[in-house]
C-alpha cells in the first residue's frame, strides 16, 4: 500500500473491510496481529506481539518516547459467534455497504474502534507531527469471553506506566433508538440531543462500567435407573433449589452506587444430567454479575458461599461454587482533564453534543486499569446498539470522523 501522509477514504474502508474478513470468533486473533504490524512496519512504527495462547497473539505499537505520559488506546480483535448465518442479509464475513452502512460481523464491536485508532496513528507518524511523549496502542485478544489478552498485557507490566487510557468500544446509538426508548433516554433529554445532532447517532463518552463477576455452582448427585429413583441422588433437583436461593437474593435490595448503581444479575447457562432413563448425577449453572463498588464481586461470593453452606447442610446435598471470573469496575473521576478534554473534542469531531454516560457491561480497562484505579478511562468508539446482533453494522460518516477524533484526543493529550 503506497504511503501518504494522509490516507485516502477508500483505503480507510479498505482496512476496516480486511479485518472484518479474518473470523477471529473465539480464534485467529494472531492473523489480524500480523497483518497490522505489518501495516505499521511499512509506516515505520514499532510493534511486539503478545502471545496468551499459540494463534492468539495480542500486538502492541508504540508511537513517540515515553518520557512524562503515556497514552493507552486499545481494542479487541476477537468477535462474537454470527449466530445462524442464513439470517444475516449479507456475508457476515465480508463488509458490505449499504445506505451509508458498513455491514458485517465485528464492524461495530469492535474492528472499526480498532483500525481507527491504528490509522489515526499512522496518520500522524505519516505527517510528522511530533509528540512529546508516547501513544500506546494494547491490542488484544479474547475479550468477548475471558479478557485472557488484557490478562496477559497487564501481567507482564504493558499497562504500568499508562497515564490515561481510550478504550474504542462502541458508544453510540442510532437516533431512531434514542428518541424511542424513553426509559433509557427521557424525552427531554433525547429531544436536546437530537436538536443538537448533524449525524445519524448519538455518541457518548463513558467514563464508568460496571464490574464482571463471573461463577458456576455445581450440583453432584448419584446417577441411577430412572426406574429406580430412590436409589438415586437427582442433582437437578439440588440445583433448583439453590437457584431458588439464589434469585431470592438477587431479587432483594443491594446497597446502590452512586453512579453505576444497582448490580446486574443474569443466569446465563444451566446443564444437567446425561440421558432420559438416568437420574442426573450432575447439573451447573453459570451466572454473570455486573458488580459495583457498593457491592463487589467479592462480596457477592461470600453472600452465596453462605447459601451454599447453609444448604449443604441438607442429607445429601453437595453444591460447590467455583469463581471463572471476578473483575474490578472502571470509575473515572469525570472532571479529571482527560475526560473533559476528550467530551469537548468529542463534541466538535463528532458534530453533536456528547454527554457522559455510566454503563453496566464491562470492557479490557477492567485489567489494564487494575493496578491503578485512578487512571482516568474513555471508552469512546465507532459503532452502536448492534453490537453481537445479525446484520451488525457501523455507520460509515462515524467511523471516518472517529478517525479524525482519535487523532485530536492524542495530539491533544501529549500537546
Amino acid at each position: 500500500m503506497e504511503v501518504l501522509k494522509t490516507w485516502k477514504k477508500t483505503e480507510k474502508i479498505v482496512i476496516l473491510e480486511k479485518l472484518v474478513s479474518i473470523d477471529t470468533t473465539d480464534q485467529a486473533e494472531g492473523v489480524i496481529a500480523d497483518y497490522l504490524a505489518d501495516l505499521f512496519a511499512q509506516h515505520g512504527i514499532h510493534t511486539e506481539k503478545v502471545a496468551s495462547k499459540p494463534g492468539r497473539e495480542n500486538l502492541v505499537a508504540y508511537l513517540g518516547e515515553a518520557t512524562d505520559k503515556v497514552l493507552g488506546v486499545t481494542g479487541h480483535m476477537d468477535v462474537v459467534s454470527i449466530g445462524d448465518r442464513s439470517k444475516w442479509t449479507s456475508d457476515p464475513f465480508t463488509l458490505t455497504a449499504r445506505d451509508g452502512k458498513l455491514f458485517g460481523r465485528g464492524a461495530t464491536d469492535m474492528k472499526s474502534g480498532l483500525a481507527a485508532l491504528v490509522i489515526a496513528m499512522i496518520e500522524l507518524h505519516d505527517e510528522h507531527v511530533p509528540l512529546n511523549d508516547q501513544i500506546k496502542l494494547l491490542a488484544t485478544v479474547d475479550e468477548e469471553k475471558n479478557e485472557t489478552g488484557a490478562q496477559t498485557l497487564t501481567a507482564q507490566g504493558y499497562a504500568d506506566d499508562l497515564t490515561a487510557l481510550l478504550v474504542a468500544e462502541p458508544s453510540g446509538v442510532d437516533k431512531q433508538a434514542l428518541a424511542n426508548n424513553p426509559d433509557k433516554f427521557p424525552t427531554e433529554m433525547a429531544q436536546k440531543l437530537l436538536a443538537a445532532n448533524q449525524t445519524n447517532e448519538q455518541h457518548f463518552l463513558i467514563f464508568a462500567h460496571n464490574s464482571s463477576l463471573d461463577f458456576k455452582v455445581t450440583a453432584t448427585g448419584k446417577t441411577a435407573h430412572s426406574s429406580m429413583p430412590a436409589l438415586g441422588i437427582n442433582a437437578i433437583d439440588h440445583l433448583l433449589a439453590y437457584y431458588n436461593r439464589q434469585k431470592q437474593y438477587f431479587d432483594q435490595k443491594h446497597p446502590i452506587d452512586d453512579v453505576l448503581g444497582d448490580i446486574v444479575p443474569v443466569t446465563t447457562l444451566i446443564n444437567g444430567g446425561e440421558q432420559i432413563n438416568s437420574v442426573p448425577g450432575h447439573a451447573e449453572l453459570t451466572c454473570r454479575v455486573r458488580t459495583t463498588p457498593a457491592l463487589t464481586g467479592d462480596q457477592v461470593i461470600a453472600d452465596l458461599n453462605t447459601i451454599i453452606a447453609e444448604l449443604n447442610q441438607q442429607a445429601d446435598m453437595n453444591l460447590e461454587l467455583t469463581v471463572i471470573n471476578n473483575q474490578p469496575p472502571v470509575k473515572s473521576n469525570p472532571q479529571a482533564p482527560f475526560i473533559q478534554a476528550v467530551q469537548k473534542i468529542g463534541a466538535q469531531k463528532l458534530s453533536q453534543a456528547y454527554p457522559l454516560m455510566h454503563v453496566a457491561g464491562g470492557t479490557d480497562a477492567a485489567h489494564l486499569a487494575k493496578h491503578n484505579p485512578d487512571l482516568p478511562v474513555a471508552v469512546v468508539g465507532p459503532g452502536n446498539d448492534t453490537s453481537h446482533m445479525i446484520d451488525e453494522y457501523v455507520d460509515e460518516e462515524m467511523y471516518l470522523k472517529h478517525i479524525d477524533f482519535f487523532k485530536a484526543v492524542m495530539l491533544d493529550y501529549l500537546k
